[in-house]
């Protein structure tokens, strides 16, 4: 019992580590945010690998506990959430309510995939044990097996579709209309950047991004067009690339516009450094956002430019 319950915590640790490395890629965290989530995930691994035989024993006051901990869990979300909204006003550019309404939720979910892994691992252990005559040491090395399987089955099956799977991202030239009005590729009227010195700028370290949705679908465009999801994508690239701007220098925040011709998102950014490659992966790599999914079903039959659904 003693073996089966560490290494039923260490599988469930091992796969938050697994979890916390795709949450680095699509949300970017901190040293100390590392340390709260590891234990966490020592806490939910431990109720998971404890709670086989105690449900063995007829221990059924164990769902107590279990249910506590599925309390504290959302309290951390809601610590989470609260902690980036009052961030906000402090970033050049905003997560927005989606984006963090997104990483709170993940942070509670991860701590479920821990559960579920080293529950499912001391089970495993339990039911070759009862059912098949087996060696302890051997029936260890199938469960163990059996839990890091788990593990990656689990990290497949929450990872998160990307821009890049619905959409094509390509660079576009960046000029301005009327000696002040930004055009970004054929979209014309961004905004008014009425300082020279500021129209210098933005031809000189702007990029021009073009977001297209794939397929000429409107359930992919409507994606990228969500508000949430639009704020998602500007803060993606700040947070990867930063942004050539000062806190006095709003002209310059990222803001994605529609184009209404192909019903694509430009985007006029202007990074720290200027490299067209790590911007387009930037945009490909943002996560999709909960919130903007599910938008014009009414319309999932048609094609971005002809309406007669063929």
């Amino acid at each position: 019992m003693d073996k089966i319950f560490f290494i039923g915590i260490i599988i469930g640790v091992l796969t938050r580590l697994i979890m916390l490395n795709l949450e680095q890629k699509q949300y970017p965290t901190q040293p100390n945010v590392l340390i709260a989530q590891l234990v966490l995930a020592f806490v939910a691994s431990a109720l998971g690998a404890l709670l086989v035989p105690a449900l063995i024993e007829r221990s059924y006051t164990s769902i107590t506990f279990l249910s506590l901990a599925a309390e504290q869990f959302r309290q951390v979300r809601e610590n989470r959430r609260d902690t980036l909204t009052e961030l906000e006003d402090k970033q050049l550019v905003k997560r927005g309510n989606a984006f963090i309404e997104e990483i709170a939720k993940t942070y509670e979910v991860r701590n479920y995939m821990c559960i579920i892994s080293s529950f499912f691992t001391v089970a495993c252990y339990y039911l070759i044990t009862s059912e098949f005559k087996i060696g302890d040491n051997i029936t260890i090395l199938i469960s163990t097996a059996f839990g890091i399987v788990l593990a990656f089955i689990l990290k497949k099956m929450i990872k998160r579709d990307s821009i890049g799977d619905i959409a094509d991202v390509k660079i576009v030239d960046i000029a301005f209309e009327n000696n002040s009005i930004l055009k970004v590729g054929s979209l014309s009227g961004i905004t008014n950047v009425g300082l020279k010195s500021e129209r210098e700028k933005f031809l000189k370290h702007g990029i021009g991004i073009e977001i297209i949705p794939k397929d000429k679908n409107y359930i992919n465009a409507s994606i990228i067009q969500d508000p949430g999801q639009r704020q998602t994508i500007a803060y993606n690239l700040y947070s990867r690339l930063g942004l050539y701007r000062q806190k006095n220098e709003p002209v310059f925040t990222p803001i994605p516009r529609r184009n209404p011709e192909n019903e694509s998102i430009v985007i006029a950014y202007l990074p720290i450094e200027k490299n067209e490659e790590a911007v387009i992966q930037a945009v490909k790599s943002t996560p999709i956002v909960s919130s903007a999914r599910g938008k014009n079903i009414a319309l999932k039959n048609y094609v971005i430019g002809r309406k007669d659904g063929k």
